[in-house]
């Protein structure tokens, strides 16, 4: 299985317009995303007591383009962590996200690589922050509202969500199957 479009530059006909040829490009992607998991990408790190920590390495890459999570191990676990990284496509991006205690936040933007983190001083000794992924996964193009996707998980078809937005980043699919880094995703659209 590819993290990576198998034919990104495959071409055909799509239709008339006036009787011009339009031309599109098939993107066809499969791959087995391991399920969700609050610290995938950077175990529980201690948070400093009065200056921001910041962490450059020791992550663990998303096995797919995806959204990021954070949480910290108590209730009171409070601030904002920066992450940042690279879309699907190499294109550095940052999201901040504002730490709930000890739920998991989500973000909004698919990391397929993460540079750096920043956590927030501690709110008390012994507060961790943990960095996770999150079930929304990043495609690698910037869809228009009339895009025609066809998906299956494991063998049948998915109605999964989609989400469209100008920002690569901001192009995510979630499926409405389980996901367990076993059962294959096949996403494919043109663009």
């Amino acid at each position: 299985m590819s993290a990576y479009p198998l034919n990104p530059n495959l071409r055909f006909v799509r239709g008339t317009n006036g009787g011009k040829i339009r031309m599109a490009t098939v993107a066809w992607y499969e791959y087995a995303p391991a399920a969700a998991g609050a610290a995938t990408v950077l175990a529980a790190t201690v948070m400093a007591e009065t200056t921001p920590t910041v962490i450059i390495s020791g992550f663990t890459t998303p096995d797919v383009p995806r959204v990021l999570s954070v949480k910290g191990n108590v209730a009171g676990v409070a601030g904002t962590v920066t992450i940042t990284g690279f879309d699907a496509n190499g294109t550095p991006i940052s999201e901040e996200l504002v730490l709930n205690g000890a739920t998991v936040v989500v973000g909004t933007k698919a990391f397929a690589r993460v540079r750096t983190v920043v956590l927030p001083p501690r709110v008390a000794a012994g507060n961790t922050v943990s960095v996770g992924t999150g079930g929304k996964l990043g495609l690698w193009h910037a869809l228009a509202a009339d895009v025609r996707l066809q998906t299956k998980f494991d063998g049948a078809d998915d109605a999964g969500t989609l989400v469209i937005d100008a920002a690569v980043c901001k192009n995510l699919f979630t499926p409405a199957g389980t996901l367990d880094g076993v059962k294959p995703l096949r996403i494919l659209y043109l663009v």
